[in-house]
């Protein structure tokens, strides 16, 4: 049986890109993980989805490595899978709910365990889904450069703009957080 002949069947199995796969994964699956944590706000939600990711890029490893822009693909797929966990969602509650409409959360970047510690504060949530409003071309340098990972080279890239622009709206985005997140002084408050 050739490998065609399995995944036309369904199985999962695939020893001639075994390796480079599993060297592939091990090397990216926290930066995935940390995104999907940031996007669903649940490491459990998070956990299923990249494991349902990893099925399907595992399926077209073969493509996906022949690609030259494997983590680009990957990148697709995973949030592909994003947006089907938020369809389901949407159809479980009766009502639609757009993954663009869910707003980021960020961390100071470090570990995923360093993220879960911080999944719970809904002030941080609340200050990023206003700096998406007000200014979204921060908040999306944000969490590219403490969620994804990505250098200031690859956020220029990405967003078609200069390392220096880049680096002005993490400086302003982060002066940005910091003014929203400051406990506020109400009147009389010494």
């Amino acid at each position: 049986m050739s490998d065609a002949d399995a995944f036309e069947e369904g199985h999962v199995s695939y020893p001639g890109h075994d390796a480079s796969f599993d060297r592939f994964f091990r090397e990216n699956k926290d930066t995935l993980l940390r995104y999907l944590v940031a996007q669903t706000r649940t490491v459990y939600d998070a956990d299923e989805i990249l494991m349902r990711a990893a099925l399907r890029v595992y399926q077209r490893w073969a493509y996906i490595e022949a690609s030259g822009n494997a983590m680009g693909l990957v990148r697709t797929i995973v949030y592909g899978f994003l947006v089907d966990h938020y369809r389901q969602q949407a159809r479980a509650a009766g009502r639609e709910i757009l993954a663009d409409d869910v707003q980021p959360y960020i961390t100071d970047g470090g570990s995923v365990d360093e993220l879960l510690k911080q999944r719970g504060y809904d002030e941080l949530y609340d200050a990023m889904a206003t700096l998406e409003r007000t200014a979204p071309v921060q908040a999306r340098c944000i969490r590219m450069y403490y969620l994804e990972g990505l250098t200031i080279a690859d956020i220029a890239q990405r967003t078609g703009s200069t390392a220096a622009a880049v680096r002005a709206n993490l400086h302003k985005g982060r002066r940005h957080l910091q003014r929203l997140l400051r406990p506020t002084r109400k009147e009389g408050d010494q």
